[in-house]
Order: structure tokens, then sequence, then C-alpha cells
């Protein structure tokens, strides 16, 4: 073997080993963490504004606006934390067995074909979610933040601008990130949901 053969093998042998350290894959952890659930594993049905016990002026059809409100929306996510192996002896609380989940990331995508740019903005949020080794935790995620539904396009399908169809189907892909306790190495993983953002009147509230 010449030197410049053996010098190609050295640098490729290097770049393998630099591209398998930069794997963050879960079952190079001691702890696999997976969803178990989202949302009782059924769609979510956003309503964009809540509408109070008043819906209309008596005098004229003009929305009476004083008791509206806009909720965010929270989504129940279960996450289970398993052992990678069953040879490998895991406990509550024993070293690199329990799971930290500390933040996450949104996006939506249309689900109906609709355009592609009328969905809700991508957003990030914190967290600080313990799941400890073969445990089953469920914790409430935020789903659309108020500021969301504020904005175009959400707002543009509410009973107030109704400027667009009165609902957009999407899928939303949140993507976790995380790391073994005792260690500061982060890996990700994600579940998709389907989300409707729709804003029906309740024909059948009081009037003012």
């Amino acid at each position: 073997m010449n030197r410049k053969l053996i010098l190609f093998v050295l640098v490729v042998g290097v770049f393998s080993a630099f591209v398998a350290s930069c794997q963050n894959e879960s079952e190079e952890n001691r702890a696999v963490v997976t969803i178990a659930s989202i949302n009782g594993n059924i769609p979510f049905f956003s309503d964009v504004i809540e509408q109070g016990d008043t819906l209309y002026f008596p005098s004229y059809p003009t929305p009476y606006l004083a008791d509206d409100f806009v909720r965010e929306d929270f989504v129940v996510v279960g996450f289970y934390n398993r052992p990678y192996n069953n040879f490998t002896t895991t406990g509550v609380g024993k070293p690199l067995s329990d799971f930290l989940i500390t933040r996450y990331l949104v996006e939506y995508r249309r689900a109906d074909g609709g355009p592609a740019d009328e969905v809700p903005p991508t957003f990030e949020g914190a967290t600080s979610v313990l799941v400890p080794s073969n445990s089953l935790v469920e914790a409430a995620v935020l789903l659309c933040p108020y500021e969301v539904k504020n904005t175009s396009p959400l707002w543009d399908i509410s009973y107030l601008g109704a400027l667009w169809p009165d609902e957009i189907l999407t899928i939303a892909t949140i993507t976790f990130w995380g790391h073994e306790v005792g260690t500061n190495r982060e890996w990700s993983f994600q579940a998709s949901l389907t989300v409707n953002f729709a804003d029906p009147v309740v024909e059948t509230k009081d009037d003012f």
C-alpha cells in the first residue's frame, strides 16, 4: 500500500469517527424517551376567539366584544422512558437513567392542500419535564400561544376578520430536546398532531 493510499484511509477513518461522534441518536443513550400519546391520540380543535355569553348587541348585528377572549391552547403529551435494552439495569434516580426535557419547537403545515403560507408561525418554548426510568409522565405543552391567534392567518379566519375560509386544517410537528440527568449531551425526538383551527359562533348564547 503506497503512502497516498495510507493517508487517504486515515483521513476517511478520522472523518467517519467525527461523523459518528456527532450523531444524537436515542439508541446511544441509556434512557430512550418516546412519545406514548399526544392529546389522547385524537385531533386537536382550536377556537380562535372564545365568544362570551353575549354574542351581539340587540339593536343591530354587531358582535359584542366585551366578554370575548383568546384562550391559549395546551396539549397533553405522554412521555415514556425505557431502558435501551434489557441488559441495562436502570431505576428511578440512578445515574443516566432519568431524562429531562428542556425545550421544544412547534411547526405547522397544511393538511388539506391549502396555501402553504397560510399556517400559524413556528414558535419555540421552554419546559422542564423529568421522565424517570421505566416511567410514563404526562405534561401539558403550549401548542398555540396568545400572540399567534392575534396575528395572520388565524386572526383572519376569526368572526371578526372573516377574510378567509372559516377553518384551517394543519398538522403540527412538535420536536422536543432533552438530556439524560447527569449529562449535557442533548438529543431530540418528535411527534405530529392534527390541529383544526376554526372560529365557530355559538348562536345559542344569550343576547345582550
